[in-house]
């Protein structure tokens, strides 16, 4: 019996997640964000030097510290929009 030959795939092929949108934790990027005034994690967050686990776990420890959108902590709503825009460019 002839072996049958693979069907390439013809999905895209999709990045990776972003660093700022991965869910890891760093004990040292940590260590370094408690060491911060409210002043500065707010704009190394903006900046985009934590990622999401990083700003969850200062949300979590400093729940009133992050700026809050329509009820979300920014980062959270930052994150929904970046899906809504790209729901909405691959509509056909």
């Amino acid at each position: 019996m002839a072996r049958r030959k693979p069907i390439a795939a013809t999905a895209p092929v999709r990045a990776g997640i972003p660093r700022t949108g991965s869910l890891a934790v760093d004990e040292d990027r940590l260590a370094r964000l408690w060491a911060m005034s409210p002043a500065q994690r707010i704009a190394a967050a903006e900046r985009g030097e934590f990622t999401l686990g990083e700003m969850l776990r200062w949300a979590a420890r400093f729940p009133t510290e992050p700026p809050v959108v329509e009820g979300d902590w920014w980062f959270i709503t930052a994150y929904l929009a970046d899906v809504a825009d790209a729901g909405e460019s691959e509509q056909p």
